[in-house]
C-alpha cells in the first residue's frame, strides 16, 4: 500500500560543544541540530490495536529508526530514534520528532523501520521475537520497514515530502477460544504451542531492501503464552510467529491456576506470510487428570512479624519451591503424571521462612499421602529463637554437698553446655540439670565471715541470636519460665538478672566478668529482681517473665545472672533459679 509521508521541520535548536587546553581557549565551531517530525496521514500504517480489531492506530511512545544515506554512499546518520508526540488538532496526522546534526545541501537516500531495533550492523537490523508472549496485540513485535525513498536534506523551517511504502516483516496468530469451546472448564493463564519448525527467535532484516530475505539465529518452535487476567472461551489470544513456513504436528495445553490440561495436537501445512494475519478456533483440552497435590498452609505465626516468602526443601534436601505470602494462606507444590505417594509418607521436610529482619527455619512431616488427590500440611512459623532443653542430660551445677550448697569458690570457671545435650552456643557457669530434659539450674552462693563475704556467681548465656539478618537490627520481647528460691537468713537474699549480652564464648559468673562482659537491660523497667520465691521444680515452673531488646541484631545473646545483696552477718546463704521455655518473637 502507497503511504504519503510527510515530513515537517518543526522547529530550530543549537547545541554547544566546547573545547580548551592550556593553549587554547576560544570555543569550537558550532554543530546545528534541527528537530525534525514525520506527519504520518491518518490512513497509513499504526501500531495500537483499534477497537474494530482488525486496523491499528500510532501510539504517543512509539518510536521509529531511520537512516539517511547520502549520495557519496555515507550514512549522515544511522537508526536515528524519531518519537511519536502528538497528533494534528484534526487527528489526521501523527508527528514523530527527533534531534539531529544540520544536513549538507543535496539528496539522500532515506530508510525506516518500526520499531527500534534489539541491535543493529551498519543497514542490518536484528530484532527479538521473544518465546514468552503476553497473548495481547503487541505492536513492538508488528516490525516493519520502508521502502528506500531519496528526498533532499532536512533543513530547518523548511518540508520534505516521503512517499513510500512500510512492509510488515512478522506474521500474526489470532486465536479465538469459541463459546462452548473451553473443555478445560476453568479460566487458564498460561497456553503452551509446539511448532514442528521455528517459529520465534532473532530476525536480521536489511533496511536497504526490505524485500531482501531475512535471517533467523537463536530460534525456538516453542512459544508460551502468560497473561495475570488469563483467558477463557469468547477471548483472542495474539501470538507473534516468525514469517515461515510450518508443515506438521502443532501441540498444546493449557494450565490454570494450578492444573494443566491435556494435551492436544493438529495437523498444520500453512504459509505463515509477512504481514498476514491467520485466523485460529481454539478448542481447549480436557483437564489432565493425573494429578496429586501438596498443600502447605500456616496455621500460627510465632515470629511476631509476617514473612514475605518461603523456601520448600523434601528430605534429600531438594528444592521444591519458593512461594509468596499469599492471603489465601495456600502454598501448593503440584505432581503431574504418575505418583508414588509411598516414597513421600511421614517425610519430613524443612521450611525457611523469610521476613524483613530474620530467617527462620522450622521442619514439617508430611504424614500419610495418598496418590492422585489433594493433601494438606499445617505448619507454625518459628520464633526469632526459642528453647525448653528438653535434649539436656542430668549433669552436677557445680555443686559439691548437694542440690544448692556448693562450696565451690567465687571464681568457679563457665562451661560449654552442648557437652551435656544442649543446643550448640549455651554457655554457663554454676549450672545444671536436675532432670534430663526439663529446665536448667543456674545458682549462687554467699559465704559470710566477720572479714567479710566471698560470693560465687552463677550465669547462663545463648547462642546468638543468629535468626536476624547481619544488616538488620529489631526490637525483640524474651519470655522465659522461672522458679527458684534461697537458703539461709536475710544475709541469703537473691539477685537475679535477666538481660543480654554481645560478648560471644564461655564467660565466668562471678561479678567482675559479669560487670566487664555484659550490658543487662531490666525485667519489665526493673533492673534487680530480690527474693525470688520458690515456686514449681524443674518439670513444672509457674512463674513466667518476659523483657525487651531495642536494636537487637545477631550478634545478641540472652543472658541470666544469679547472686547475693550480702550483709554484715556471719553465715552462709544459697540462690538458685531454673530458667525453662525460653520464646524470642519481634515486636512490631
Amino acid at each position: 500500500m502507497k503511504i504519503l509521508k510527510l515530513i515537517a521541520l518543526l522547529a530550530g535548536s543549537a547545541a554547544m560543544f566546547t573545547a580548551c587546553s592550556v593553549e587554547q581557549e576560544e570555543a569550537a565551531p558550532k554543530a546545528e541540530s534541527v528537530e525534525v517530525g514525520f506527519a504520518l496521514p491518518e490512513e497509513a500504517t499504526r501500531t495500537s490495536l483499534d477497537p474494530d480489531g482488525k486496523t491499528t492506530r500510532w501510539a504517543p511512545g512509539d518510536k521509529l529508526a531511520v537512516w539517511a544515506k547520502g549520495a557519496d554512499g555515507d550514512f549522515v546518520f544511522e537508526h536515528a530514534q524519531f518519537t511519536m508526540r502528538y497528533y494534528s488538532e484534526e487527528y489526521n496526522h501523527a508527528y514523530f520528532t527527533s534531534n539531529i546534526e544540520a544536513m549538507a545541501d543535496g539528496e539522500y537516500t532515506y530508510m525506516l523501520s518500526y520499531p527500534m531495533p534489539t541491535s543493529t550492523n551498519g543497514t542490518l537490523a536484528t530484532y527479538t521475537l521473544p518465546a514468552e508472549q503476553t497473548g495481547e496485540y503487541d505492536g513492538r513485535y508488528d516490525v516493519m520497514l520502508s521502502e528506500p525513498v531519496v528526498e533532499g536534506a532536512l533543513k530547518a523551517k523548511s518540508t520534505v515530502e516521503f512517499n513510500t511504502v512500510m512492509r510488515h516483516k512478522m506474521h500474526a496468530l489470532k486465536i479465538a477460544v469459541p463459546e462452548g469451546r473451553n473443555l478445560y472448564g476453568e479460566r487458564f493463564y498460561r497456553l503452551e504451542i509446539t511448532f514442528p519448525t521455528a517459529v520465534v527467535g532473532d530476525i536480521t532484516i536489511d533496511v536497504s531492501d526490505p524485500n531482501e530475505a531475512p535471517v533467523y539465529t537463536n530460534t525456538s518452535n516453542k512459544i508460551v503464552v502468560e497473561s495475570a487476567a488469563g483467558f477463557d472461551a469468547g477471548d483472542v489470544i495474539w501470538v507473534y510467529v516468525l514469517p515461515g513456513t510450518v508443515d506438521g504436528d502443532v501441540s498444546y495445553k493449557v494450565r490454570g491456576e494450578r492444573r494443566s490440561s491435556n494435551t492436544a495436537t493438529y495437523q498444520l501445512s500453512r504459509e505463515m506470510k509477512e504481514g498476514h494475519v491467520t485466523p485460529i478456533n481454539m478448542a481447549i483440552p480436557t483437564i489432565y487428570p493425573y494429578y496429586t497435590s501438596l498443600m502447605l498452609s500456616v496455621d500460627q505465626n510465632n515470629l511476631g512479624e509476617d514473612f514475605n516468602f518461603i523456601d520448600v526443601y523434601d528430605s534429600n534436601g531438594n528444592h521444591m519451591g519458593k512461594f509468596e505470602r499469599n492471603a489465601k494462606n495456600e502454598y501448593f507444590i503440584d505432581y503431574e503424571g504418575e505418583f508414588d505417594a509411598d516414597q513421600y509418607d511421614n517425610s519430613t521436610w524443612r521450611v525457611v521462612f523469610d521476613s524483613e529482619h530474620a530467617v527462620v527455619e522450622t521442619t514439617i512431616n508430611l504424614g500419610d499421602m495418598t496418590d492422585y488427590s489433594e493433601h494438606v500440611c499445617w505448619m507454625n512459623v518459628p520464633y526469632l529463637f526459642s528453647e525448653n532443653f528438653s535434649s539436656l542430660r542430668t549433669f552436677d551445677g557445680d555443686y559439691t554437698s548437694g542440690p544448692h550448697t556448693s562450696v565451690d569458690n567465687a571464681s568457679k570457671a563457665g562451661r560449654d553446655l552442648s557437652q551435656y545435650g544442649a543446643t550448640s552456643g549455651w554457655t554457663g557457669a554454676r549450672t545444671g540439670c536436675d532432670a534430663a530434659g526439663t529446665a536448667i539450674l543456674v545458682s549462687g552462693r554467699t559465704d559470710y565471715v566477720i572479714a567479710g563475704a566471698t560470693r560465687a556467681y552463677g550465669r547462663l548465656d545463648s547462642p546468638a541470636l543468629s535468626a536476624i539478618k547481619p544488616d538488620k537490627d529489631v526490637k525483640v520481647k524474651v519470655t522465659f519460665d522461672y522458679g527458684g528460691g534461697r537458703s539461709g537468713g536475710s544475709w541469703a537474699y537473691a539477685i537475679v538478672k535477666a538481660g543480654y549480652t554481645t560478648t560471644q564464648g564461655i564467660l565466668n559468673g562471678y561479678a567482675t566478668q559479669f560487670n566487664n562482659n555484659a550490658a543487662f537491660s531490666g525485667i519489665d523497667g526493673a533492673v534487680e529482681v530480690p527474693n525470688i520465691p520458690t515456686s514449681g521444680s524443674a518439670s513444672a515452673l509457674t512463674l513466667s517473665m518476659s523483657y525487651n531488646i531495642d536494636a537487637c541484631t545477631s550478634a545478641h545473646r540472652l543472658s541470666w545472672h544469679i547472686g547475693s545483696l550480702g550483709t554484715t552477718f556471719i553465715g552462709n546463704g544459697y540462690q538458685w533459679i531454673y530458667v525453662d521455655n525460653v520464646k524470642v518473637q519481634i515486636v512490631k
